[in-house]
């Protein structure tokens, strides 16, 4: 259609004038109490950082919560600069985190930091309030018979962000391509899948002590070490809607997170989770959560608590009616996961989820867990700095499935790991950083994928399984990736992606077998 070419053509040439204008800025905005995305190209950084450690006679950073996201962008302001940093690794990260927290007016601001992108609008009118705008074309497309297919969320994106007397009001608009947008809305030009709508906006709520919080609105949630995705809640399911309250007990390096979200508002489903995170050393993080799907026109005082354990909740309600025992029967997960740097530079971390288990003789229906293990390194060779890591997941069948309706799915989408239910997936990834602009990087997968789905829950009217085993024809997928990566300023960052994939038994249809040559583009030009 003309009209969609214009406007593919409109976004290339809004590219071009934010690249030419973004890598020539040198001042840095960005509101304090506004959170960093899940998922922002920053946490990668952050990772890293938390990996290497701190420098040999420097204090222990203490990155806070890093398996509890989202983070505060205040919650970094404590890291060093990146001119304190003697080695190369420990300066690349501190210079890309630089590059986006970096803020204009800050008293003792990182002045040495260059590559900094201020908002293409920002007015601080005294110390507690401030309005600032930001403007950007972001996202990913794929090449494919010579043509670029954008993913979901490639487009214009708008930030606005009103801070007041610690109080935040936030929103992000996108003006982009979504894959499903007829299934919910009309396209805003005939012919295309671009839609207007948010993946983010949420009111919060910052204590002056920095020790306890709230955020209300729609974002998305990712607790546990998981570099790709985690069990319980993890960065690839879709944004939620909730009230999140957290709290920080510092003599203890221990935080605390209860969130209560709507999944689906006519039929009144709804989530509660909570969890707990501990330093008890540096490098050393241990966290414990659960999770409860119950079925009500509300949240429930006693989930929105989230003080006791959602098993209690179920049977203090059967107390005050036990004539609803059904209505108020819910399902719960537990997970518990822990990350240990064993040496600066190296660290293995694992989560354990259990869905539902069964014990001895005669149990009443199959053992439903999943478990993630993982190990990463990064250190300094020859002037660059070197990044790798590996993880392996296992995701029984049946997992966040249910047979009375309490599914732990969110648009069709499970909250936790991606290829679940029915799945084992392994993935090793390199990046070699040239300099702090400059990325190369490498990524191999392999999913085995059994034919168990989301909506095949088990019954009790079932015959026994054993869900450890993958069911049916295993569809095999083997995914290799090569890429480029230009990140000269915090608002600038291009790549491309080589990728290949080889998938046995497609469909699971016994014998079918698919190669794919492919490539990918990643913008991100933000002002």
């Amino acid at each position: 259609m003309r009209i969609a070419r214009e406007v593919r053509r409109g976004w290339v040439a809004g590219a071009v004038a934010l690249a030419l204008g973004l890598v020539r800025v040198m001042a840095a905005a960005g509101s304090p109490l506004e959170y960093l995305p899940v998922r922002d190209p920053v946490e990668s950084e952050l990772r890293t950082l938390d990996l290497l450690g701190p420098e040999p006679g420097q204090p222990a950073l203490r990155l806070p919560h890093l398996g509890m996201r989202p983070l505060l962008r205040l919650e970094a302001d404590s890291l060093p600069f990146p001119d304190r940093a003697a080695d190369v690794a420990h300066r690349i990260a501190l210079a890309r985190i630089w590059r986006v927290l970096a803020r204009d007016g800050e008293p003792g601001g990182p002045d040495g930091v260059v590559g900094r992108t201020p908002r293409i609008y920002q007015r601080r009118y005294s110390e507690a309030e401030r309005f600032e705008v930001s403007v950007g074309l972001e996202g990913e497309a794929d090449v494919v018979a010579e043509r670029l297919r954008p993913r979901s969320d490639t487009g214009v994106h708008a930030r606005i962000a009103l801070e007041t007397d610690r109080w935040l009001a936030f929103s992000h608009l996108i003006v982009g391509h979504e894959d499903s947008a007829r299934t919910f809305a009309d396209p805003t030009f005939r012919g295309t899948e671009i839609i207007t709508h948010t993946a983010e906006t949420y009111f919060a709520y910052s204590a002056a002590s920095r020790h306890w919080g709230v955020q209300f609105g729609r974002s998305r949630w990712h607790w546990g070490p998981g570099e790709e995705g985690s069990l319980l809640l993890s960065e690839t399911a879709v944004p939620i809607t909730g009230l999140a309250f957290h709290a920080r007990l510092e003599p203890l390096h221990a935080d605390g997170t209860a969130l209560s979200a709507t999944l689906a508002t006519a039929a009144g489903e709804q989530l509660a989770a909570h969890r707990l995170e501990w330093q008890p050393g540096d490098g050393l993080r241990i966290g414990l959560s659960e999770a409860a799907r119950y079925r009500s026109p509300s949240w429930q005082p006693l989930y929105v608590l989230g003080a006791i354990p959602y098993i209690l909740v179920q049977r203090l309600q059967d107390q005050d009616e036990p004539a609803a025992q059904a209505t108020h029967r819910n399902n719960i997960m537990v997970g518990a996961d822990a990350a240990w740097r064993v040496a600066p530079g190296l660290r293995v971390y694992t989560e354990w989820l259990a869905d539902d288990l069964h014990f001895g003789h005669g149990a009443a229906g199959p053992n439903r867990y999943a478990y993630q293990l993982g190990a990463e390194g990064a250190r300094t060779v020859r002037g660059t700095r070197l990044v790798w890591g590996a993880e392996w997941t296992r995701v029984n069948r049946f997992v966040y499935t249910s047979s009375y309706g309490r599914d732990f799915v969110a648009q069709g989408l499970p909250l936790g790991f991606p290829f679940a239910p029915d799945a084992r997936r392994i993935r090793v990834r390199t990046a070699w950083d040239l300099s702090a602009d400059w990325q190369l990087t490498g990524v191999f997968a392999r999913t085995d994928k059994g034919e168990n789905t989301l909506g095949q829950p088990y019954r009790p009217v079932d015959p026994p399984v054993d869900a450890s085993q993958l069911q049916g024809v295993v569809e095999a997928t083997q995914d290799l990736e090569a890429g480029a990566r230009w990140w000269p300023a915090g608002g600038v960052d291009l790549a491309a992606v080589m990728t290949c994939r080889w998938t046995e038994n497609v469909g699971h249809l016994p014998g079918v077998h698919a190669r794919d040559l492919g490539a990918r583009l990643i913008f991100r030009l933000v002002r």
